[in-house]
């Protein structure tokens, strides 16, 4: 099937992974197995932890990045820990061009293989995150749910589903639409660094989204 759709349950939504500030997307330090496979124009649906049938975010994937890149790409500059406190650009080159983590809230070294065994950062800025006021999944994708451990690529997979989602999707604008549901988890972070978890963490944007439903007659709000 040429148009491929990545499905995943976000455990913890902290604004970290997925990081949708600064313009882009970006999946950086979560899923490696998602990141070391997908491919330009595969779309990406992050599922909310414990209610597997809403949608915390979409994105279409426009650049798979070496960690390298990613660090040094001036679109990507805000996403790093010292001007973003979810950031996700934390892996810096060294002069013998080793990575190697730079201090931020999200995790600690002792995560440094597992975020790396992903090979690539994943961005796009065609993408779609409603955090805390994510949607359901419409009665025709419902099929692309997904609870469990790990992700889903072809299981419940229909010709038609890059399509549905297209339209269903086209009932907002693109960017974001609510807050990180677990953003208290990087704040609390910031006090206690024994908190951080491989989870990733993340905060809630300083000024409250105001979210437009679907358009009229759209399924999933």
């Amino acid at each position: 099937m040429k148009d491929r759709i990545y499905r995943y349950v976000v455990r913890y939504d902290t604004g970290v992974a997925p990081n949708p500030f600064g313009g882009w997307c970006s999946l950086a330090i979560c899923k490696p197995a998602i990141r070391r496979t997908a491919q330009v124009g595969d779309w990406i649906i992050g599922l909310r932890s414990q209610q597997a049938a809403q949608v915390l975010y979409v994105m279409q994937v426009e650049h798979c990045l070496s960690f390298a890149d990613y660090w040094r790409d001036p679109r990507f500059l805000a996403k790093r820990p010292d001007r973003c406190p979810s950031s996700d650009n934390i892996y810096r080159p060294d002069a013998s061009g080793e990575l190697v983590q730079v201090p931020n809230r999200a995790h600690v070294p002792s995560d440094t293989q597992r975020d790396l065994s992903g090979q690539r950062v994943l961005g796009g800025r065609r993408f779609w995150y409603f955090g805390d006021r994510s949607p359901q999944l419409p009665a025709d994708l419902a099929h692309l749910g997904h609870a469990s451990q790990g992700h889903s690529l072809h299981k419940n997979r229909r010709d038609n589903d890059v399509q549905a989602l297209v339209e269903w999707l086209s009932g907002w604008s693109n960017g974001i639409h609510g807050s990180p549901i677990d953003a208290d988890r990087l704040q609390a972070a910031a006090v206690n660094p024994d908190v951080v978890e491989r989870s990733g963490c993340g905060v809630k944007p300083q000024r409250p989204f105001t979210a437009p439903g679907p358009a009229a007659g759209r399924m999933g709000c």
